[in-house]
């Protein structure tokens, strides 16, 4: 006989807006990066930033800033590796707010055998350092990230394939995606899994739906919902 695998569900999180309502650092490490490499005197709220991964961000501020893609992309790396290390430096003063019933679902997940792990346009370094300041790192197990792609969908695909690849994880219909943007939603559905939307950002239950949530709840703290929904 085949062996059971060790995981029966992959449960997947955004960061920013799901997990935690705010963390310090993030937005003065685009600064760093943007003066650093690029020359360029700017921040990320020339533009509206929610839903995209960090890459996405960096090309989108600097093309409001009047570069084009063949001055911004050859330097993109560098930019990235200029944010981790301001973000690592500072590391030690970052604050973190953690949206309510989010350690409580991640305890009772993990309660159950489930595998969780993390899908955010935050490059990886960044998240994880959010997370060992919220003290929620030792929940999350794998992820797909804003340094791995510009794309949140190929990061939803990236995280399956590692689950598969590092635990034997067989998808089937078992992955659920929550997040809190559309994109969010749009990513999950088009990796073909279940889009769980979450009101605790600036976006709608209706907004959420309509960019292809499977379900959307009020917020993380429905514990018992939320378990029935994925568990049955």
């Amino acid at each position: 006989m085949k062996p059971q695998p060790a995981f029966s569900k992959l449960t997947l999180f955004d960061v920013d807006g799901t997990l935690l309502r705010t963390a310090t650092g993030h937005p003065a490490a685009f600064v760093e990066g943007f003066r650093q490499v690029y020359g360029v005197d700017t921040h990320i709220d020339v533009i509206k930033h929610n839903g995209m991964t960090d890459q996405q961000v960096i090309t989108e501020v600097l093309k409001k800033n009047g570069l084009d893609e063949s001055e911004i992309l050859p330097k993109l790396g560098d930019c990235m590796s200029v944010m981790v290390d301001y973000f690592k430096s500072v590391e030690d003063s970052i604050e973190v707010e953690v949206l309510s019933g989010v350690p409580e679902l991640l305890a009772e997940f993990q309660k159950r055998n489930c595998l969780i792990g993390l899908v955010t346009g935050n490059l990886e370094p960044i998240a994880y350092v959010k997370m060992r300041r919220a003290g929620l790192r030792n929940y999350f197990s794998l992820g797909g990230f804003g340094s791995d792609h510009i794309s949140r969908a190929e990061l939803v695909k990236l995280a399956v394939h590692r689950a598969r690849e590092q635990y034997g994880f067989e998808p089937a219909a078992n992955v659920f995606h929550f997040g809190d943007a559309p994109q969010d939603m749009w990513a999950g559905s088009t990796a073909g899994v279940s889009a769980v939307g979450i009101t605790t950002g600036i976006y709608t239950a209706d907004e959420l739906k309509a960019a292809g949530a499977w379900v959307v709840v009020e917020s993380l703290a429905d514990t018992r919902r939320i378990v029935e929904l994925i568990f049955g």
